[in-house]
């Protein structure tokens, strides 16, 4: 047995002194692993059923291009020309005339015209004359895309006369007058721009009186005495027509 020295020392075992005894070591405690998470499940429907049914191919579609609509004009036509009556009783006939007209031409290849015409000079007899017509022509344009273009025209129409017989320096006879005619001829349009045209047209008229004193006071008598209220002349116009 060894001593117990009292300043705290222990003797013995050879003077060596005890050690204290060591706690055993507390290994630390494993944390726990976390759990993964569930996989993810993407739930994805079964494909439509396709039926597929036979039917007959559609018809073959062909395609039609739309022609364009032809453009429809007005226009107003301002004129001025001549009568050709031949030379007359007394050579001296010959008449000249002004007028407008008012003119519809729906597609390019024709078009309907009412004119308005005055006119004034020597008649056939050499009477001083003033006379008023109006007319209804219709006009077909024979080339209608072209500037230049050529047309022809025939119509009816109906005048009023007044007829003064001054032969021999002063007024002896008034005589008044009533037409009905027909007349046909030809002409040239030429497009000077879209909206202007220059026309010039010749034309031939055949008319007879109307009037109720046709019968008692024939307008014209031969040498031989035979009379006729039926008369003709030649037409020579021109002018511009304005078109919008």
């Amino acid at each position: 047995c060894g001593e117990t020295d009292n300043k705290g020392g222990n003797k013995g075992n050879g003077g060596l002194e005890a050690l204290p005894e060591a706690k055993p070591t507390e290994a630390p405690a494993a944390k726990p692993e976390k759990a993964p998470p569930p996989p993810v499940v993407v739930y994805q429907p079964p494909p439509p059923t396709v039926v597929v049914q036979a039917r007959e191919a559609p018809a073959p579609y062909y395609y039609v291009p739309k022609k364009a609509q032809p453009r429809k004009e007005w226009g107003l036509n301002l004129h001025v020309g001549g009568a050709m009556l031949g030379k007359g009783r007394d050579d001296n006939a010959g008449m000249g005339l002004a007028g407008l007209a008012l003119r519809f031409r729906p597609i390019p290849q024709a078009a309907l015209e009412g004119s308005l015409d005055f006119a004034a000079g020597r008649d056939y007899n050499g009477y001083r004359r003033n006379e008023t017509a109006f007319t209804l022509n219709g006009l077909i344009f024979v080339n209608p895309k072209s500037v230049t273009q050529f047309y022809l025209l025939g119509g009816f129409g109906w005048s009023g006369a007044r007829a003064t017989d001054d032969r021999d320096g002063f007024d002896r006879a008034e005589y008044s007058y009533g037409y009905f005619g027909v007349q046909a001829g030809f002409g040239l349009e030429f497009r000077l721009s879209r909206a202007v045209a220059l026309n010039v047209d010749l034309r031939g008229l055949i008319r007879g009186r109307i009037d109720n004193d046709r019968r008692r006071n024939p307008e014209f008598t031969s040498s031989d005495g035979k009379t006729t209220n039926a008369s003709g002349a030649g037409l020579l116009t021109g002018g511009l027509t304005f078109y919008w």
